[in-house]
């Protein structure tokens, strides 16, 4: 009896010890995450149509799949918002270091429930703007949503100027979707490896490894690894609508930051939306432009816009009547429906003047084929959508056309 009682008092002893011990914490970093140096953004959808209780298995997603990153301020840094009318921004990238942090910070405070809208495009303008991400590593914003957008149109394009600045988009569908085109917009290609569709939230489950094992084999994408020395007396002129100014901003200010003008022989022009900027130097756009006016287009915006731009050529052309003239227009579904005639009477008369003329199509769906026309030729036409780097490509036919030896322009009668 003596020895069962001291057996009896030596578990309980050992219990004891044991119980005042943490649990051990098991590693669960994946092989080909650790050392991994990537920026991870999470857009968590909040609206209405999702239950809290699926809500908060969104939550346990990202809390598992930072299990198994290598998180810190050197490898992989997390952060996340929730939206819906609105977004909320839960924690920033590198706000929290290590795992323990960011797996404390998915709570209710920071991550919230909201209920509303559902605005994904507003949600991934704010990721790729915030200036957060490091330049020279892997950048993925990761979407959670379980429906159609308020604005398609605006989440196309948000996602495809996100790709555009070098970002992979991985989108996670929930729920019983037959139309799948917006997440197909808005992930990389190829779809079988940047979108996910799963039958409803506790399919989350299958994808705590696979999100991060896919994040983990990207490499960065590097841009403007190209510049473009001016040696030619040039005109550069950029033109996009009300409705346009916004999303070609971006791709504005990565060729101003790709162009060098040793010898000052460029004179660069700004005319998006309600913003009129002339002989603006090679440095930072939004300092000459940083609001665009109101961006619902009218009849005559985009044909105002052309008309501006001629006469300011004309004038360049009074000084320096052999340098290059380069145009680089904008264009936009809505603006093609108010006025698509009369911009391609303007275009016309421009090529005319002389004005050599390159189109973006940022998302236009009927009328597309008024934009060869538009262009001074069909291959001066290029697409968000398109294969290939658009930015990259712009800028490598923009900057042949400027650096063209140039012979005097005739004088031409008043239009």
């Amino acid at each position: 009896m003596a020895v069962f009682r001291g057996l009896l008092a030596l578990t309980v002893l050992m219990v004891g010890v044991f119980a005042q011990r943490d649990p051990p914490e098991f590693d669960q970093t994946l092989p080909s995450c650790r050392e991994k140096e990537a920026d991870i953004f999470f857009i968590l959808d909040s609206s209405s149509s999702i239950y809290i209780e699926d809500y908060e298995l969104q939550r346990q997603f990202v809390r598992e799949v930072i299990n198994r990153l290598d998180v810190s301020s050197r490898s992989t840094r997390v952060g996340a918002l929730t939206f819906s009318d609105n977004y909320r921004v839960s924690f920033t990238l590198g706000e929290y270091q290590n795992k323990d942090d960011l797996r404390s910070a998915i709570n209710d405070r920071n991550v919230p429930y909201l209920t509303g809208l559902t605005n994904t495009a507003d949600a991934i303008r704010y990721v790729r703007t915030n200036g957060q991400f490091r330049p020279d590593v892997t950048r993925v914003i990761v979407v959670v949503t379980d429906g159609y957008s308020r604005q398609p149109g605006a989440t196309r394009n948000e996602a495809d100027t996100a790709r555009r600045e070098g970002y992979y988009m991985f989108v996670i569908g929930v729920g019983q979707y037959t139309d799948e085109r917006e997440w197909r917009a808005i992930a990389n290609d190829p779809d079988s490896s940047f979108m996910f569709n799963i039958t409803n939230y506790r399919g989350l489950d299958r994808l705590y490894s696979t999100i991060p094992n896919s994040i983990c084999g990207l490499p960065p994408i590097i841009l403007n690894s190209r510049v473009c020395g001016v040696r030619e007396d040039a005109d550069l002129i950029f033109v996009a609508g009300p409705s346009e100014a916004d999303n070609a901003f971006s791709i504005v200010s990565n060729m101003v930051n790709a162009l060098r003008d040793d010898r000052s022989r460029l004179r660069l022009s700004l005319l998006l939306g309600s913003c009129r900027a002339n002989e603006v130097p090679l440095s930072d756009p939004s300092l000459f432009c940083s609001n665009f006016g109101d961006p619902t287009p009218r009849q005559d915006s985009y044909t105002n816009l052309l008309k501006d731009m001629r006469n300011e050529a004309r004038d360049a052309r009074g000084t320096r009547p052999q340098a290059n003239q380069v145009a680089i227009l904008f264009l936009g579904q809505q603006t093609m429906e108010l006025s698509r005639f009369d911009i391609l009477r303007q275009a016309r008369d421009a090529q005319f003047d002389g004005i050599e003329t390159y189109v973006v199509d940022l998302g236009v769906v009927t009328n597309a084929n008024f934009l060869s026309s538009i262009a001074s030729s069909r291959d001066n036409v290029l697409s968000t959508s398109g294969p290939g780097n658009l930015e990259n490509i712009l800028l490598n036919k923009v900057c042949d056309t400027l650096n063209e030896i140039s012979n005097p322009l005739p004088t031409l009668p008043p239009s």
